[in-house]
């Protein structure tokens, strides 16, 4: 598909935001970015934005549980027990409420998403058919995976590491597992979760692919900062007193109540824990990095993009003297989301999911809820 696309205020790969901008898609690749305007998109199939819009990359998430997506707040609040929950579920449920946490995460600019147990396969599922990007979790020493973990990596690797778009990570839970679960990381060239329990200063040959889950509160960060680790926290989580940018973290969504990456990105700017562009790193370039993709808006690259309009409060201005605040805090209204070249959001609507879909994973949700009081 040929898609132009026009930006008040582009954010680009390794350059500061561009503004008043042209951007040619052509079968998925980035082909033209450009301060004048494009002819040779004159026949393109798609053309969206406008000089009151934000154009970004599309935002990554590197954990998120999104099978318990309808339950957040009373597991937030202690009023529901997860292993309680999911005792209940089936395959099936997972994927329906694993469809609504997916269909949230695009509304919200996500387009590629870590995916972890339990049903890691139906949530990935769903993702996929969203439209998002997923990567599942092999988790090794994990509540809710059971059995030989080198076993379920084998088989999750061999699924999901060739399916298009699709990737894998491994998830650390258990030191005493810590040196083989790090050797098929290095062997593999794969990222590796590790959970905010694992403290790396009792581990050695570390993976250069490491990703420390959690933020101020790990004990292990000096270890992280000298072998240039990798660090993922989420904003809202954190109880922390110095910033974190030297760390160039991601920031995972996890289980918040709010479910929303911009809430996340506005709070690590807000409470000064990471300045407004590295809350913008922390979900493009950063996140990227760590889980070895090539994201980033430039010419030649394939790359996930997404489009909000600031027009009108509570979306608005557009201030050109500071891009990323724009983005962080104006950007309330998503109308398009392109990933590998095709629209799955358009005009502020998903365009895979139907209100069919959605009223069959409110069904599950309410027959789960039934279960539970039962």
């Amino acid at each position: 598909m040929k898609i132009l696309i026009k930006a008040g205020i582009a954010f680009l790969k390794d350059s500061a935001p561009v503004t008043n901008a042209y951007i040619g898609v052509n079968d998925g690749k980035i082909e033209a970015i450009s301060k004048r305007e494009l002819e040779e998109y004159d026949d393109a199939e798609l053309i969206v934005g406008g000089f009151d819009r934000l154009v970004s990359p599309g935002f990554v998430t590197t954990q998120s549980f999104i099978q318990l997506y309808p339950f957040r707040y009373r597991i937030f609040s202690g009023k529901t027990n997860p292993n309680d929950l999911i005792s209940t579920m089936t395959s099936k449920d997972a994927y329906y409420f694993s469809l609504l946490g997916a269909y949230h995460l695009l509304r919200s600019g996500i387009t590629t998403v870590v995916v972890t147990e339990p049903f890691v396969e139906q949530a990935a599922r769903a993702v996929k058919t969203v439209g998002l990007r997923p990567i599942v979790s092999a988790e090794i020493g994990c509540n809710w995976i059971k059995g030989d973990w080198k076993k379920n990596f084998e088989s999750l690797y061999s699924k999901w590491i060739s399916k298009d778009e699709s990737g894998i990570v491994l998830k650390l839970c258990d030191e005493d597992e810590a040196e083989e679960a790090m050797a098929i990381s290095n062997e593999y060239k794969l990222p590796i979760l590790v959970d905010r329990n694992v403290n790396l200063e009792k581990i050695n040959n570390i993976s250069p692919y490491t990703i420390a889950l959690g933020g101020g509160s790990r004990k292990d960060l000096e270890k992280i900062r000298k072998n240039n680790l990798n660090l993922a926290f989420t904003p809202s989580l954190e109880v922390c007193k110095f910033t974190l940018g030297a760390y160039k973290p991601s920031i995972s969504i996890d289980l918040t109540p709010k479910f929303d990456i911009r809430n996340e990105m506005g709070i690590a700017a807000s409470r000064l824990l990471l300045t407004a562009e590295e809350a913008f790193k922390a979900v493009t370039d950063w996140g990227y990095s760590q889980l070895k993709m090539n994201g980033g808006i430039s010419v030649g690259n394939t790359t996930d993009i997404i489009i909000f309009e600031v027009n009108e409060p509570p979306s608005y201005p557009i201030d050109k003297e500071a891009p990323y605040e724009s983005l962080i805090y104006s950007s309330y209204s998503l109308e398009t989301v392109i990933i590998n070249g095709e629209a799955v959001l358009d005009g502020g609507v998903p365009l895979n999911v139907g209100t069919k879909d959605i009223e069959e994973a409110n069904r599950k949700v309410e027959e789960i809820g039934k279960v539970e009081k039962n």
